[in-house]
């Protein structure tokens, strides 16, 4: 994750990174701190990375969303103020529990060519995402070998576009929305007014 921070803080730029509740421990810790130094986003991508809508109870929802909050701000003090879903999979009352908890959602706007698959190469990442990308979206890439080495094309051709990164929470505030609640958002273009 260091080398995609640096790689992204080498355009002047910063992200988001979804974090998994069960993944932090002392050496994660210190990757959440470099990045959250550094000026990128931490949002929460459930404590067990499991399939939101299949959990039995509101309960156990609101704890798959809420404990990577809790952990990280325990563990930095940095507040963790958005979700992004494992899989994108939610029903009615996955929406609805996260709207509860005044928890944006972000959801996918750019292709990452299913860059979580270790089987997929750079160069199928790279076309997917500039083939996808466009104004406002929300992209998500994995912290994997494979998307590190294709952000050496990505990211000086986003550049070449007039594009930039930036967090979900600057992305939201550069185009004027309150973030919708319920939903998940691809496009906050989507959303204005």
């Amino acid at each position: 994750m260091c080398e995609i921070i640096d790689k992204i803080k080498d355009y002047s730029w910063s992200a988001g990174f979804a974090i998994i509740g069960c993944k932090i421990n002392s050496e994660t810790i210190d990757i959440i701190k470099y990045a959250i130094n550094n000026g990128f986003q931490v949002v929460s991508h459930g404590q067990e990375h499991t399939h939101v809508e299949q959990l039995s109870s509101r309960k156990e929802m609101i704890d798959e969303l809420v404990l990577p909050i809790k952990t990280v701000e325990q563990e930095t003090g940095y507040k963790i103020t958005m979700a992004r879903l494992p899989f994108l999979s939610a029903n009615d009352e996955v929406l609805s529990v996260a709207k509860e908890l005044k928890l944006p959602l972000l959801g996918h706007g750019i292709d990452g060519g299913n860059d979580w698959n270790g089987n997929v190469t750079s160069e199928q990442i790279i076309k997917a995402v500039l083939s996808s990308v466009n104004d406002g979206a929300v992209g998500c890439l994995h912290v994997r070998e494979n998307t590190c080495r294709a952000l050496d094309m990505i990211l000086p051709e986003l550049k070449a576009q007039g594009y930039c990164l930036v967090t979900p929470e600057e992305l939201i505030l550069k185009k004027g929305i309150t973030p919708p609640l319920g939903v998940q958002i691809h496009n906050v273009n989507d959303y204005m007014r």
